[in-house]
């Protein structure tokens, strides 16, 4: 029989291995479960073990509180009096845990002569001799009260009531917007996980819908809480005023509820209570649980009152199956997999309830995010269903303009989304590329700097930001965002972020070194890294690499060398739908350079008449106007060149229209001058083509090899440019420029990273 029994989670091996070292050396009989013997029966050792221990510590961090097995090791102790608590990292306990005392080890560095060891051993004595240990410490609250089960629903109820006594008690006060972050809910329950999620997603969003008072994104509170931030980190790091947190114990049919409100600006408590009740049907609940929240709570916070939130009921069956797909689609960054199970899921969910807004809003975005033609015609009916059974559906609005590609005509709809709920974040972010299309560039930033209020680590918009604000050429707007992004302390997102600052300025080698290091580091960021380093490494000339991380055939690489392939390009698999090829990424503009070159010019043109009835038709087959006034040059060029020169002029006249009109709402940015540049040269404005590119390039454009030729010669749209000495002089400089970032990729990082590679220049 040992004298303790060490139950923790494995990711804490490391510590608690000194830990079992250092109890050993004060003469204690500690068993854990690396003592169990290879051939030994797992499970049944350790039952046997726990049952049979005189004392059990149990270890806590974040991990632990999250394992099962290390609650249910604790409920064991605890019932029977052989409980020994250590907080071997910054966290809180489960519910029922908090209340007895512990021993802080998570400063402790290893030493057994540390005071607080001999205070352990002793207490392990004690409770084998039958007395209560005696401890000082108590965890460091960090985190607060963490769990919540399925039925949350009503247990907001409980809350409703409990925080409006308080509110109602207080005098409100006519300041600012507070912020408000709302931690986590989790679920006792793993098996209750996703519902639980999205609870907290609606909760959150029953209280953000009024402009005067800011809730921070789920990301910014997932990220933070993760962390065991004090309440001075999000003070500092998020701006909030106040921590809403609690935790809920589900025995049988009743509930009980521990509450917290905390100030950050002094860490204090301001308000806590306990609350218990009989669990009912939990949808009856949901509209008193809008009239509570949002009238009592965020009306008394927000001067000017609240409003009333829009709650949809539905069956348990369908909320379910809506919590899981919701869940899924918050995770899309994962890949397609996920969102293709969602869109299964809410499938099921309307055939169940046909009536339930939400679904029908979540099935148009999983539907519409992947962008092909198909899937956002299916997207467009879904959300408008939604929006015809709840036409103040704030998402829906927002979604509707995003599956479509935020184009300007539909700005209306964010706009509408945005007053019905000002908090949320996606929709300030699709904004913002709404107005981004338009080179509405200023008040594009000002929209991502919205969306970042509200969610600090939500990448897109902090991306998107950057690049506007390098539109502006905004060096002291871009420092300013780094240092933002610094002070939320966490160093991949700002390694992200600083990647994206050297791509959006000119210099792709220190991005790409910024990535390859984030790579080297953190294995679990492989699959985001790689996806951003391919343009760099297409753009430098590292093509095996690129190709390695698409598994592309060798003809992919090829291809971007000048090797055009066999004639009629049956080896891409364009032969049996021409349409593919015009909606292919960057084909359109890389066979444009290079068939030509190869005396293949047919080719190009039948593609374009096997497609196309005429240019009325390609240019509708271009949804974003960006992609259409980049190709519109290659392709005009060469059906000049082929023969047909009405439709060469048609598509001209068209992207010049398109990026004149967009000069005329904002500035001449790097980006629409060199699309300018290409759009005189192809008419024939030597002069002018000649000053624009000089502009783009004084601006820090480079080429990226595959919208746009590494060699500007190669490029259609400059053929008459190319004998010109001021063109020679900025070729030169651009291929330069390339030759100097390539050298400055760190060629061991690249090698750890594609190992299997040969590095063949381009």
């Amino acid at each position: 029989m040992a004298d303790v029994f060490l139950s923790y989670k494995r990711e804490d091996a490391a510590r608690v291995r000194k830990l079992v070292a250092a109890l050993r050396a004060t003469g204690l009989d500690v068993w854990w479960d690396e003592d169990i013997p290879a051939s030994a029966a797992w499970e049944a050792t350790i039952e046997r073990a726990l049952r049979e221990a005189r004392a059990v510590i149990v270890c806590w961090s974040p991990d632990a509180v999250a394992s099962e097995n290390v609650r249910s090791e604790a409920r064991v102790a605890r019932e029977d009096g052989r409980l020994i608590q250590l907080f071997m990292k910054p966290c809180s306990p489960p519910l029922f845990f908090g209340e007895r005392q512990g021993v802080d080890l998570s400063s402790w560095r290893g030493k057994a002569d540390d005071p607080r060891i001999a205070k352990i051993a002793q207490s392990v004595r004690d409770v084998a001799a039958g007395q209560r240990p005696h401890l000082a410490d108590g965890p460091k609250l960090h985190r607060w009260l963490n769990y919540r089960l399925h039925a949350a629903v009503a247990v907001l109820v409980l809350l409703a009531g409990s925080l409006a006594g308080w509110w109602l008690m207080s005098p409100a006060k006519a300041q600012g917007p507070q912020t408000l972050a709302v931690l986590p809910f989790r679920a006792l329950n793993p098996a209750d996980a996703n519902l639980v999620d999205a609870i907290w997603d609606d909760t959150r969003g029953a209280i953000s819908r009024n402009p005067n008072l800011r809730v921070l994104g789920r990301e910014a509170v997932t990220v933070l809480a993760n962390e065991d931030s004090t309440p001075a980190d999000y003070r500092k790091k998020v701006g909030a005023d106040y921590l809403l947190d609690g935790s809920v114990q589900h025995v049988g049919d009743q509930v009980q509820m521990k509450l917290s409100l905390t100030r950050t600006k002094d860490g204090a408590e301001v308000w806590s209570d306990q609350v218990g009740g009989k669990l009912d049907d939990v949808f009856a609940f949901q509209q008193r649980v809008a009239r509570e929240v949002e009238g009592r709570i965020r009306g008394r916070v927000a001067p000017g009152g609240g409003a009333t939130a829009q709650n949809i009921t539905t069956s348990a069956q369908s909320y379910a199956l809506y919590a899981q797909a919701r869940a899924l689609i918050l995770k899309r960054g994962n890949g397609h997999g996920a969102m293709g199970q969602a869109r299964e899921l809410l499938k099921k969910v309307v055939a169940i309830d046909p009536n339930y807004a939400p679904a029908w809003a979540d099935l148009g975005e999983a539907t519409g995010l992947g962008g092909d033609p198909e899937g956002v015609r299916q997207a467009i009916g879904y959300l408008k269903r939604a929006l015809q059974l709840a036409p103040n559906l704030a998402h829906a609005h927002a979604a509707l303009a995003m599956v479509q590609g935020t184009p300007p005509e539909l700005e209306g709809e964010l706009r509408k989304a945005i007053a019905l709920d000002p908090n949320d974040a996606e929709a300030w972010s699709w904004l913002g590329n709404c107005l981004s299309y338009q080179n509405r560039v200023k008040e594009a930033a000002a929209a991502y700097s919205r969306a970042l209020e509200i969610e600090p680590f939500f990448f897109p918009a902090v991306g998107n930001k950057i690049s506007r604000l390098a539109d502006l050429n905004d060096v002291a707007g871009l420092s300013a965002e780094v240092d933002r992004v610094a002070r939320l302390g966490d160093a991949i997102f700002l390694a992200k972020v600083k990647a994206g600052v050297a791509s959006d300025t000119g210099h792709p080698a220190d991005a790409l070194k910024t990535l390859l290091e984030l790579r080297a580091q953190h294995a679990d960021q492989t699959g985001w890294v790689d996806n951003h380093l391919s343009s760099l490494l297409l753009q430098l000339g590292f093509l095996d690499e690129f190709a390695a991380i698409w598994n592309a055939p060798p003809d992919v690489p090829a291809t971007y060398r000048g090797d055009p392939g066999p004639p009629n390009l049956a080896h891409w698999g364009y032969n049996d739908r021409a349409i593919d090829f015009w909606q292919d990424d960057d084909a359109p503009a890389v066979f444009g350079r290079l068939l030509p070159q190869h005396g293949r010019l047919g080719e190009y043109r039948a593609f374009y008449t096997a497609a196309f009835k005429g240019p009325e038709e390609l240019i509708a087959a271009f949804p974003k106007q960006q992609r259409f006034t980049q190709m519109a040059p290659t392709i005009a060029v060469d059906l000049r060149d082929a023969g047909d020169a009405a439709s060469a002029q048609t598509i001209l006249s068209r992207a010049d229209s398109m990026i004149s009109g967009l000069l005329g709402k904002g500035p001449a940015t790097r980006d629409l001058s060199l699309q300018m540049a290409f759009i005189r040269g192809a008419e024939g404005n030597d002069d002018e083509a000649m000053s624009l590119l000089s502009r783009a390039v004084a601006q820090g454009w480079l080429p990226d090899r595959s919208f746009y030729a590494i060699d500007i010669a190669d490029e259609p749209a400059f053929a008459r440019l190319v004998k010109r000495p001021d063109f020679q002089a900025v070729r030169r400089h651009i291929l330069g420029r390339i030759e100097e970032e390539r050298r400055k990729v760190p060629q061991q990082l690249l090698a750890q990273a594609f190992p299997m590679r040969s590095k063949i220049a381009a």
